[in-house]
């Protein structure tokens, strides 16, 4: 479920917010940490890589320990049960392609799948590589957040292997200098991928905006408990082989941008210049989004930090993805609870609400625009593992079914 910024309960902020949307939002490039470090995260970066043995490339990762293996859906499951009772979630409508994660991942409670890009978004070829992005909660949530990058093909069983999220530091003290890294605490709620930079969407309310991650800077860490240097000197990921660094931010800056939160982004390919496409999630009033325009894929940033482009989706709620298609449609996942399937719905531009193209599964989340040989396919994933939406055990009647598939669909 995509974090809901704690202004968008307030009765009446849709129509300020919609209002808001005429003006650009504007963002504050950050090239260092917010908290203790003495140095820019390029250098700290520049600090740990020969400490950690230098950067893994990204498609060695899945090679270089062993991966997970994921299961292909080749028929979506009738019924679960959880012990106590039956729960079957629902096979979403056109659907293409599917796979549920190894049973350790789809059964756990203290992890969320949230975002999903894939190869298409990064270089605009068939994708062959997919990230998806967690948050962690209950055991995991000093955790921060983790990313997936799973191996695919249209024929096998996909290969995965988790990747920590790490903010990188520098201190210099009487020992001179040394470099560490801390958690990234994120909802990770949405991602998009662009040259060889990773965009994780920050919803947290105070701190909105862009996180960015060079996928060039893998590094392996030692296996272990704790996170970052042991008294040894080796480096620990909370028991993960690898982390990838925090390499910049894009923060809202300005009373209207930080308003907007930053719920969910994707990747526009459908102008002459690819694009980042924010979305926000919002339970009542209306889905604001906005269009920052990209720079060169070789360095991966924004050409500008004024929005290109906003628009409220008028009465589009619940949001947890927007895409935009070749046609000039946008493309909507919307989710309903615990209970309901989620819906792909569409919008234009100027009109007064959009329109419900087809039923997605339980816990629906992020959207990702691809093709595949001729067809468009829309990528999406369910998020829960026969959990509780309110993260309470009484509220038994709230259960969700086990929904933890990663999917394609027809638009």
């Amino acid at each position: 479920m995509a974090a809901a910024p704690v202004a968008a309960a307030a009765g009446g902020l849709a129509v300020a917010g919609e209002a808001a949307a005429a003006e650009p939002y504007r963002l504050k490039k950050r090239a260092a940490p917010t908290g203790p470090s003495a140095y820019s995260y390029r250098r700290a970066i520049n600090g740990l890589s020969p400490l950690l043995g230098g950067p893994v490339p990204l498609g060695e990762v899945l090679t270089r320990t062993p991966a997970l293996k994921a299961d292909r859906v080749a028929r979506w499951p009738e019924d679960q049960d959880d012990g106590t009772r039956p729960r079957p979630d629902k096979e979403p409508e056109e659907l293409l392609y599917a796979f549920r994660w190894a049973t350790a991942d789809f059964v756990d409670k203290n992890w969320r799948p949230q975002g999903i890009t894939t190869t298409y978004d990064a270089n605009g070829s068939a994708p062959a590589t997919l990230l998806v992005s967690w948050y962690g909660r209950l055991a995991a949530e000093r955790q921060g957040a983790r990313i997936s990058v799973v191996s695919w093909d249209v024929t096998g069983d996909p290969t995965y292997q988790h990747v920590l999220l790490v903010e990188p530091y520098g201190l210099r003290d009487d020992g001179g200098e040394r470099y560490d890294f801390r958690e990234s605490d994120l909802h990770a709620g949405g991602i998009a991928w662009y040259g060889n930079k990773l965009y994780v969407a920050d919803s947290t309310v105070g701190t909105t905006g862009l996180r960015v991650y060079d996928l060039d800077r893998i590094f392996k860490v030692t296996k272990g408990p704790g996170l970052g240097r042991q008294a040894d000197g080796t480096y620990h990921a909370h028991g993960y082989d690898y982390v990838l660094p925090q390499c910049y931010a894009y923060d809202a800056s300005g009373s209207a941008t930080r308003k907007f939160t930053f719920s969910q982004v994707s990747l526009d390919r459908t102008r002459r210049r690819p694009a980042l496409l924010v979305s926000e999630y919002r339970e009542r009033g209306s889905c604001r989004l906005a269009r920052w325009e990209l720079g060169s894929p070789s360095t991966g940033y924004l050409s500008s930090t004024r929005s290109s482009w906003q628009a409220a989706a008028h009465r589009e709620v619940r949001v947890q993805g927007a895409v935009r298609g070749a046609d000039g449609r946008y493309y909507l996942s919307s989710s309903r609870g615990t209970k309901k399937p989620g819906q792909l719905r569409s919008w234009r531009q100027g009109a007064d609400g959009g329109r419900r193209e087809s039923y997605l599964n339980i816990g629906c989340e992020d959207l990702s625009y691809s093709r595949i040989g001729g067809q468009v396919a829309l990528w999406t994933l369910g998020e829960y593992a026969n959990d509780h939406e309110s993260d309470k055990p009484d509220k038994l009647d709230r259960r969700a079914p086990f929904s933890r598939y990663v999917y394609a669909v027809r638009p």
